[in-house]
């Protein structure tokens, strides 16, 4: 890959960042890169090093994610621990936060400060899918390594080769490109149920809004944890999305395929500004969600402040 190779020279130029962000939709290349990256930092060929970076069990290595929606103070707090000691098998020590976005407040805070003052010779490696939602700070922190973007349709064709449905295989597309995780969410929850009730939501929010306020009801009751909540603000979001290339007349290929019609009549009734608006809403809904904001009072701000 064009990422890795790049890093790979900066680390044998000796021009390594202390922390690099990477951003970017494509959540598995990333990964490996990650990966990879920090098994030439930490073992450069040894391939006894590389395996336990593999099994997580490197002891200068630690690798930060969480299945939940938020990564928890006390997994930052272990880290911070662990990296403010010296190396103990090489020269250096890396660590790699995946998702950095599900920080809450307080773990970026913590990050910020140990970015702002790192340990000699450590690390970090940050990313994200979500990078607007991450700290001006931060940012300005890391060194950025952008990804290309993922191939939506090949992702969408695979989910439906493992017996997904088009339409929630589309929908899935927009929350994640882990085939893994798509198929783990689709096997625990009713996604078909869930997709029409976001697209009536949806409907609601250009045609109807007090009826959208009252439409909130049945569509937490169809997403009922953070893991579901997250997934329909992204599908909302690719519905806008949808109406912004129906509005600009491009050639995109639609997450909501089924709704060409659809979307292309309420592009001729929304203005730039007002979809434009619609996406800020959604970001900043997705930012009070990880705060664990009492998601009811996230998806009214929307309803409240977005299409107007």
């Amino acid at each position: 890959m064009d990422e890795l190779h790049k890093l790979a020279n900066a680390y044998r130029s000796n021009k390594l960042s202390h922390a690099y962000l990477f951003e970017g939709d494509d959540a598995e290349s990333m990964r490996h890169v990650a990966m990879e990256f920090a098994k030439l930092i930490l073992c450069d060929g040894d391939q006894q090093c590389e395996l336990k970076v593999d099994h997580y069990n490197q002891p200068d290595f630690m690798y930060v994610a969480s299945e939940e929606n938020a990564i928890k103070k006390e997994q930052i707090e272990q880290l911070v621990h662990r990296m403010n000691q010296l190396p103990i098998e090489g020269t250096y020590k890396v660590y790699i936060i995946e998702d950095f976005e599900k920080l809450t407040v307080q773990g970026e805070n913590s990050i910020l400060k140990f970015l702002e003052e790192p340990p000699d010779n450590t690390v970090a490696i940050l990313m994200s899918t979500k990078p607007e939602q991450i700290l001006d700070t931060i940012h300005s922190r890391c060194q950025h390594v952008y990804f290309k973007p993922s191939d939506k349709q090949h992702f969408i064709d695979r989910l439906v080769e493992h017996d997904i449905n088009r339409a929630v295989a589309e929908m899935l597309s927009t929350y994640t490109t882990q085939l893994d995780t798509a198929k783990d969410l689709n096997e625990e929850h009713d996604l078909i149920a869930l997709r029409k009730v976001i697209v009536h939501w949806c409907e609601l929010l250009i045609t109807n809004q007090p009826m959208a306020l009252i439409g909130i009801i049945d569509l937490l009751k169809n997403a009922k944890n953070r893991k579901l909540q997250t997934l329909t603000l992204a599908a909302v979001n690719a519905f806008f999305e949808d109406i912004m290339h129906a509005k600009v007349e491009t050639k995109n290929d639609y997450i909501y395929s089924d709704l060409q019609a659809e979307i292309e009549s309420y592009a001729k009734q929304l203005t730039f500004n007002q979809i434009i608006l619609m996406y800020d809403q959604i970001t900043e809904a997705h930012k009070k969600l990880m705060q664990n904001v009492n998601p009811t009072l996230v998806f009214e701000q929307i309803v409240i402040k977005g299409v107007r």
